[in-house]
């Protein structure tokens, strides 16, 4: 009888446990973005992605340079994970700011649509409300 109750317990506690989540859930309007549209729309996207894009570039030409030159297998794997590195670095540095302005913009129109939960578009299988253009417009109007 105890095991009785104690599962028939168990199971009351799930029951509002999933009734009480998908409550919280129902409550939160979600968006989705572009979020490849929405940065090709920055002001300063070309220009960074030209930089980082040239940088790139240079970085391999020079470390495919040094590791021909180098006979230690290792250290020319060294070489090239350097390089590579180096390179990951410099394309945060140039777009981390682009990131930024893009992120401030999200959450202003988010909140002005009352979203709580904005995802990539790519998650979304139906329903939530887009705002990619709206972003869009806000980034394009940086200066």
């Amino acid at each position: 009888m105890l095991k009785k109750v104690t599962l028939l317990c168990v199971a009351a506690f799930l029951v509002l446990n999933v009734m009480c989540g998908a409550s919280y859930a129902a409550s939160d309007k979600i968006g989705f973005i572009d979020t490849q549209r929405i940065l090709v729309a920055h002001p300063k996207y070309a220009e960074s992605q030209k930089y980082v894009d040239e940088f790139i570039t240079k970085k391999s030409d020079e470390a495919r340079a040094a590791a021909e030159n180098e006979p230690d297998p290792q250290k020319r794997m060294l070489i090239i994970d350097t390089a590579r590195q180096e390179s990951g670095m410099e394309e945060m540095r140039i777009m981390n700011p682009l990131t930024a302005d893009i992120n401030k913009i999200i959450e202003s129109v988010a909140k002005t649509k009352g979203v709580t939960v904005v995802v990539e578009k790519v998650y979304i299988f139906f329903g939530g409300v887009d705002l990619t253009d709206d972003v869009v417009k806000g980034v394009q109007a940086i200066k």
